[in-house]
Parts: structure tokens; C-alpha cells; sequence
């Protein structure tokens, strides 16, 4: 029964992430065609990466398991407080590790390296 649920979980937190990348690219399309008329001289220079919100990441991709932001265990384990490194954090979510899938396929490496930066920040309230 509590694979079942973790499949659920699972399927819906890949149902997300697709919608949320193409809503995302479909965004970055629309905002980069130039002006009706505007000539290339005209059209604006290409926009700066727009700063990734790995909160609302984190919550898209990982709270199904990692609750309150993880700040909580569920599922998964309470990652506030991780011993992990950065890098093994990245490793981590880039690769998965039994339950967890990896997110490499799904992710872009800014997105997982922006997922690893917030959950190392997160302070465990007990220590």
C-alpha cells in the first residue's frame, strides 16, 4: 500500500514538473519574439536568466515527500540540518536514491543546483 502511495505521489510530482516546464517554455517563446514590424537592429537584446524560485521548486518537485518545505519527514526524510554536502546533495537529487527517483532527466542543472543550495540552507529548529 505505501509503495502505491509513493507511485501516486511520485506520477504526480512528474505531472507537475512537465506542466510547470511547459508553461515555462512556452513563456520564454512568447517574451523572446521580437516586435510586430521591429527590425533585428530593433528587437531588445536577449533577457537575463530570470532567477530560479527553488522554494516554489522545492514545492513543485519535492514537498510530496519532503513535507513542510522539508523541514518535516514524510515519505522522505527531514532535510533541514542535512549532513550531506552541496555536492552530494546535487548527486542526490541529480541521480535519486532508493525510493527516490533522480531528477536529471527532468531538471536542468541550474534547477537541481538551485533545489541543493536552498535545502542546504534550510536550519534545523532542533539544533
Amino acid at each position: 500500500m505505501k509503495f502505491a502511495t509513493m507511485r501516486t505521489r511520485l506520477l504526480l510530482a512528474l505531472s507537475a514538473s512537465i506542466a510547470v516546464g511547459m508553461m515555462a517554455s512556452a513563456n520564454a517563446a512568447e517574451d523572446a519574439a521580437p516586435a510586430e514590424g521591429a527590425t533585428a537592429e530593433e528587437a531588445a537584446p536577449a533577457p537575463a536568466k530570470p532567477a530560479l524560485n527553488a522554494r516554489k521548486l522545492f514545492a513543485t518537485n519535492c514537498s510530496w515527500c519532503h513535507q513542510d518545505y522539508g523541514m518535516k519527514a514524510a515519505d522522505g526524510p527531514k532535510l533541514a540540518g542535512t549532513s550531506l554536502t552541496e555536492a552530494e546533495v546535487i548527486d542526490r537529487i541529480t541521480r535519486g536514491k532508493t525510493p527516490m527517483p533522480g531528477f536529471r532527466k527532468i531538471m536542468t542543472a541550474d534547477q537541481i543546483e538551485a533545489l541543493a543550495k536552498y535545502i542546504k540552507g534550510l536550519k534545523d529548529p532542533g539544533n
